[in-house]
């Protein structure tokens, strides 16, 4: 047989192999098929060369196999009495042989997946869940990051004064808000995140609002960016509580300039109340989250120079308490925090002078800080 059709004959055998490869996960499935599209196969005398994006490099002798099959992979003979089922033994041991290539192959593949991390895994398929029951035309960007009861992000906003062509990577951009909001803003975004399912609703955020911006699909631990990539600040909101803090400060200090900001906040591991409602609101969160404790301030200690921490709702959680006892609100259906943005005006008359009361407090007896919802850190060098 010419070596050109025993060459075509394998990289077919190969591919049909392959297409008998399945992943309970459709985005695993995927990249599998990507993983395939890109695989490039050479013919060297009698090897057939397959080399992957990674450049690892399989050979495999051709004359293996017999490119010969008498029948289909089953066929049936008619004979007097009934039907008589007949293999292909050489097709047989065609697919047998062509299985453990395909399987030597795969392995290239599995090693190079994050989600065979099972937090990656987890995080991942819950965070595409929470994409696909969004819509874009329910979320106001302005009103997420201005409203009276987003404190955090009016905080942020204010510190950071004009962003205006400032390059700003959001790291766990989650659906987008704060990412379009910079956007809007007039800074150069580039939006990270675990989940494709939140990029894509990123991406369709930002149409809606008449914006560009970058998206990639990276863990926070492993940007995955060029070197060369250095922004004037780092945004990550309601990230660091899921992932290693540590690896990331270390993998974010690589791609801040000098003179640049990483800006975070996340919820604080001490409330009892709060605690309380974690256990009950299984649903809306993912089970690998850790509050943040002391210790993990001591690792942005580790990381820069400056470091300063602002801590939000103490007395103004009474509002969640309202919510969850009084209008018996289900913890598990609506996610309290996005709720409050939204219902910011119904809340206002109660919100304001609790929010006065808190900064009073909080600055007369600093040991109830750690008993906050929510704290912001800016980090500077």
């Amino acid at each position: 047989m010419p070596k050109k059709i025993k060459f075509e004959s394998f990289k077919n055998a190969f591919l049909i192999e392959s297409a008998n490869v399945f992943y309970e996960d459709v985005n695993v499935n995927n990249k599998w098929l990507d993983f395939l599209n890109n695989l490039i196969f050479e013919y060297s005398k009698k090897n057939v060369l397959v080399k992957t994006e990674k450049n690892d490099i399989f050979l495999f002798n051709v004359d293996d196999f017999k490119f010969y099959t008498k029948y289909d992979d089953e066929c049936f003979l008619k004979s007097a009495d009934n039907l008589i089922k007949k293999i292909d033994p050489i097709k047989k041991k065609n697919n047998l042989i062509m299985n453990k290539i395909v399987n030597e192959v795969k392995q290239s593949f599995d090693s190079s997946l994050e989600i065979k991390n099972p937090r990656y895994h987890r995080e991942e398929i819950f965070h595409d869940n929470w994409a696909d029951n969004e819509s874009v035309f329910d979320i106001d960007v302005v009103k997420t990051c201005e409203a009276l009861t987003s404190p955090e992000l009016r905080y942020i906003s204010k510190s950071l004064g004009d962003i205006k062509n400032k390059t700003i990577l959001d790291i766990g951009c989650g659906l987008g808000e704060c990412s379009v909001y910079f956007a809007i803003k007039g800074a150069n975004v580039t939006s990270t995140d675990i989940s494709s399912g939140m990029l894509d609703f990123t991406n369709k955020l930002a149409s809606r609002y008449n914006v560009d911006l970058k998206t990639h699909l990276s863990t926070a631990e492993d940007l995955n960016l060029n070197s060369s990539e250095k922004f004037d600040i780092i945004y990550s909101g309601n990230l660091m509580h899921h992932v290693d803090i540590n690896k990331t400060l270390i993998n974010i200090k690589q791609h801040l300039k000098p003179d640049g900001c990483l800006i975070t906040w996340d919820p604080m591991a001490y409330n009892p109340i709060i605690n309380v409602y974690r256990k009950i609101a299984k649903n809306v969160r993912t089970e690998d989250e850790h509050p943040f404790t002391l210790k993990d301030f001591n690792l942005y200690n580790n990381h820069f120079k400056s470091v300063k921490k602002k801590y939000f709702w103490f007395f103004t959680l009474v509002i969640f308490l309202i919510m969850s006892l009084i209008q018996r609100r289900n913890p598990n259906k609506e996610r309290f925090w996005k709720v409050v943005v939204k219902e910011s005006e119904k809340w206002k008359y109660i919100y304001l002078p609790l929010e006065k009361i808190d900064e009073i407090i909080l600055t007369l007896l600093p040991p109830l800080r750690l008993l906050c919802w929510n704290v912001v850190i800016i980090s500077k060098n």
